[in-house]
């Protein structure tokens, strides 16, 4: 088996029966697939795979309108994104997919992407998402923030979901890469990818004002460039969703302004504290109940004009977290939402702490809830 060349089709086809949500390849190492979370070693021990098998691979799923782009980000950078689509079993399947180099090594992380979009229900999220966007005629930037797998991506695609669902929406997405593909919307949505639709996300966010979208979704915000842009957006009579790699709502925050330097600090925050309309973090966690998977614990802040004086003024920054956990106007924090999922059946009281960025407050929480 060591010496095997092995085809991607051999990887996608065990991923597919198993319902794997991830595909590892690395040069010299086993494949592995990722299982409700875990991940899964796939043959003996000298089912290695080797640096030519990876390339071939690779080459197999670059399209000729991302070869050139793609070849040339991974030289410069060692890792390059991007889309994958393959025809599987008489049907087709789409993946994320990221080439990039370790300890010198050539590797592919490979995420699976459904075509079905999700709606905020079958993603177990609470209420107060679908509520955020009830309102069709409102403007302001949207952040869902979480780590690497924290379902950010399947989040902002149900949002897209419940406003393609209107006539009068035009909506411009500008992604790396295109996860969820929109086919059946009643809006008109026209989805943008880097490298094959626009070289940077700086010249895609000027472009698209000039495009008449109702709704701009920005897959990441990922320096002070595009968070001016999205800004611009939203100043200017838009709604725009986006990403960031946080951790929690504060932290969200913090990260925007530490995107720019010290001295826009004070006009940063003014800006946000109008046209910010909700931070919206998560994270995956196991269920332990039966027909689950994973289940989100979130954390929420919504800017209601009572709260933005601790979105505007320095001072009050630091408090940003406990306005959270006063819990008013649908905002809540992870602990709030653990010792939610905890009373749900979702998961027990030792996995809700190790998951928690504060298990002693949590602890706390659940006295206190256990009590009243």
């Amino acid at each position: 088996m060591a010496g095997q060349m092995y085809k991607l089709e051999d990887f996608l086809m065990i991923a597919e029966k198993h319902g794997a949500s991830d595909i590892h390849l690395a040069s010299g190492e086993n494949p592995h697939i990722r299982i409700k979370g875990k991940l899964r070693s796939l043959g003996k021990e000298d089912a290695v795979l080797s640096e030519d098998n990876i390339a071939r691979i690779m080459d197999s799923t670059l399209h000729e309108s991302q070869q050139v782009r793609c070849r040339k980000l991974f030289e410069e950078t060692g890792s390059v994104d991007y889309s994958y689509e393959a025809a599987l079993g008489g049907r087709s399947v789409r993946y994320r997919l990221q080439a990039y180099r370790a300890l010198g090594k050539l590797s592919l992380a490979l995420r699976r992407i459904h075509y079905e979009i999700p709606t905020f229900e079958q993603l177990n999220l609470p209420p107060i998402y679908q509520q955020v966007m009830e309102n069709p005629e409102q403007k302001g930037i949207i952040i869902v923030g979480g780590e690497t797998g924290s379902g950010k991506s399947s989040t902002l695609a149900a949002m897209i979901g419940l406003l393609a669902r209107r006539p009068d929406k035009h909506i411009v997405t500008i992604e790396d890469p295109v996860e969820f593909v929109f086919r059946d919307s009643r809006a008109l949505v026209h989805q943008r990818e880097l490298g094959v639709d626009f070289p940077n996300y700086t010249e895609a966010l000027r472009a698209v004002l000039r495009e008449d979208p109702n709704v701009i979704m920005v897959g990441e915000m990922r320096d002070a460039e595009t968070v001016h842009a999205a800004i611009k957006a939203a100043e200017t009579g838009h709604l725009v969703l986006t990403s960031l790699h946080t951790a929690t709502a504060a932290w969200t925050f913090s990260r925007i302004l530490n995107f720019f330097k010290e001295a826009e600090h004070d006009a940063v925050r003014l800006n946000l504290s109008y046209n910010l309309l909700a931070i919206m973090n998560q994270m995956l966690v196991p269920s332990e109940q039966e027909g689950y998977d994973r289940v989100p614990a979130t954390e929420v802040f919504i800017n209601v004009p009572s709260v933005r004086q601790y979105l505007r003024e320095k001072e009050k920054e630091s408090e940003l977290a406990d306005v959270i956990k006063e819990g008013h106007d649908g905002m809540h924090s992870f602990n709030m939402s653990l010792d939610r999922l905890i009373r749900e059946g979702h998961i027990g009281v030792n996995l809700a702490k190790s998951y928690s960025h504060n298990p002693q407050e949590l602890e706390m929480l659940i006295k206190i809830t256990r009590n009243d």
